[in-house]
Formats: structure tokens, sequence, C-alpha cells
């Protein structure tokens, strides 16, 4: 038995969903007039693959349902994967320079070219949303504008009792300063 992976469409309206007829298909992205779809025929993500080159290395391909075309954009025996849509271009991660970065493929152009160069941490779960690419790397959330390219970090703030660097612990008992119960009587609340 064989398993692929399948793409669907279904109408925002709701119904049935109907197959994409590609072979196989994972990752992947429309064009902003919805007349294109870029995407991987792998849906998954090797990290573990590190600078795999194998047979199922992935490449982008865009689909034109209209002219019943499949073109291979990356053509590339390193990973390419994530494709993201944007205007013109298609974004997508790559490790052909050992690292997985983000690069871009002008529909236009039909030129490739490095957008990030991170070297100690691999850019990773990247995804867009209109003009904008957030994207992990070494554990930090980046946000990147399509037309600046240029990737910054997004500050994040855990608020926490800090629990662990607590001096001591105090009864809260003496420090009461408001209380006030719920409708019915079941909770309390205790401001102290």
């Amino acid at each position: 038995m064989c398993i692929r992976d399948r793409l669907y469409t279904v109408n925002k309206e709701g119904g049935l969903s109907e197959v994409v007829p590609l072979p196989e298909g994972g990752f992947c992205s429309y064009s902003s007039d919805g007349k294109q779809l870029a995407y991987n025929r792998v849906m998954r993500e090797f990290r573990t693959w590190k600078y795999y080159k194998g047979g199922m290395a992935d490449d982008i391909w865009v689909y034109n349902p209209e002219k019943k075309s499949v073109e291979n954009i990356t053509n590339n025996e390193a990973q390419d994967i994530f494709p993201m849509w944007i205007g013109d271009e298609i974004y997508f991660l790559s490790d052909r320079d050992y690292t997985m970065n983000l690069f871009v493929y002008n529909t236009k152009t039909k030129q490739i070219s490095k957008v990030t160069n991170f070297t100690e941490y691999d850019v990773k779960f990247p995804s867009s949303f209109g003009n904008t690419i957030v994207f992990e790397n070494g554990g930090y959330i980046y946000k990147m504008d399509a037309a600046s390219k240029k990737p910054e970090k997004v500050n994040v703030t855990l608020a926490s009792d800090n629990v662990y660097a607590r001096s001591e612990i105090k009864d809260g008992s003496k420090y009461i300063q408001s209380a006030s119960l719920s409708p019915k009587g079941e909770r309390m609340v205790v401001t102290a």
C-alpha cells in the first residue's frame, strides 16, 4: 500500500473538499491572485536529515492550473521548504549554505537570493501573513517585513511570580487588604 500526501481545496462557504490534481503535496502557498500554487511535494520538515541531499530532498514547485503546468523553481540538491508567496516573490527555507536560512525567489526575474544570514542556528517554522514573515531562530522569535527584508527580534516578556527567587515565604493572612465572594458564594478572591 502506498500512502501519499495530497492537497485539497474547499470552498470558503463550505462543502466537500476537492483534490488538487497533483501527485503529491505538502507545505504550500497560493499567489496573491489565487491563480498559482507554490508547494513542496513532501509533507514534512526533515530537521533530523540535516544536509540531506538524496531523492527526498524537497524543492519548491509552482503549479499553474490554467496552463496545467508544474515548474521546479529551486532545482537544488538541498532542502528547500515552506514556500510563502508574497506579491511577486516566493520566500522559503533552504539549507543550501548548511544553515537553514530564508531565501526568496522573484517570479519576474526568476532569481533566487539569500535573505537571512544566520550561522549559529537554523531558521525554523516560518509563517507569513500579509507582508510579514515570522520565524524562530535560536529560541527567539523574529518578524520581517517582506519589503525591507530586515528581520528584527521580537521582545517577549513573560510575567512571573518568580517563585524560586523569593527570599522567604510569609503567611498572607496577616496582610489581607480586601476580599470578595463570587455571586453564588462558591469562590472567594483575596488581596494581600
